[in-house]
């Protein structure tokens, strides 16, 4: 089995001190604000018996670059782990997995586990079917959604809709989070924002057309303004296949909602 290793965090917010703290749990993890970059400094242990030199390293996020300060460790010798992530896009409880590769094949990686947390300027999440808007998706397979597929006969536009939630965190926008313009060129969809009670905005996509969906393919790129200082431009994708073969044939349900 792979060797995990306690962490020792050292997280480095933008624009701040560098903050020292030992975290024992998810719950416990640093906060960085959204479209910031997250960066840790792990001390990571040789646990080995040997001398050890790190081959590669590999994580189970793409959005991570990693660099480690020494590639040669004595037996019990520690190095620093150095891990910066993007989040952008992104919100909420966030973690990844780092396995440190060796030269030794006959010596299992070393793994460590990173967490922390994206305070969200504007959360964007897609309302489930039959759920209600005001507060996010409880399954987070649909938060943090930008971008939006859809299916369907040409004799069914009423089919073709899509619900967006935004939402800003409490006494971030003075005055409340605000919809000032959606900026499409889009012949299928139309947009209409509407406020809710909880100061979350709904954004409702549906066809334009009330009769029948012209076929084909379509690629459309819509962006909601805000009046949010640090996210004044949400950009979505919207692809769309209008073929009178929809719901006879399988759609990748790695599309995501």
């Amino acid at each position: 089995m792979p060797i995990l290793l306690c962490l020792l965090f050292v997280c480095l917010l933008p624009a701040a001190e560098v903050v020292n703290a030992n975290v024992a749990s998810a719950d416990l993890a640093p906060e960085v604000r959204e479209a910031g970059v997250f960066s840790a400094r792990i001390t990571v242990q040789n646990p080995n018996q040997r001398a050890v030199r790190v081959e590669r390293l590999d994580s189970t996020c793409s959005c991570t670059t990693l660099e480690v300060a020494s590639r040669f460790l004595l037996p019990g010798e520690t190095t620093i782990l150095e891990i910066a992530s993007d989040t952008l896009r992104r919100s909420g409880p966030q973690q990844v997995r780092v396995s440190l590769f060796l030269t030794d094949p006959d010596l299992e990686p070393i793994e460590v586990w990173c967490w922390w947390r994206v305070r969200e300027a504007v959360s964007v999440d897609a309302v489930p079917p039959g759920e209600s808007p005001l507060e996010r998706p409880a399954d987070v397979a649909w938060r943090d959604i930008y971008r939006f597929v859809a299916h369907e006969r040409p004799d069914e536009p009423q089919r073709l809709r899509k619900r967006i939630r935004l939402a800003a965190p409490a006494g971030d926008v003075p005055g409340g989070l605000r919809v000032e313009g959606i900026d499409s060129t889009t012949t299928l969809w139309k947009f209409s924002p509407r406020t809710l009670e909880n100061g979350a905005i709904i954004v409702t996509a549906e066809a334009r057309e009330n009769e029948r969906l012209p076929l084909g393919t379509f690629h459309d790129t819509v962006v909601i303004r805000t009046n949010h200082p640090d996210k004044p431009r949400i950009e979505l994708q919207f692809e769309a296949l209008i073929d009178a073969a929809a719901g006879r044939t399988a759609i990748d349900p790695m599309q995501g909602p």
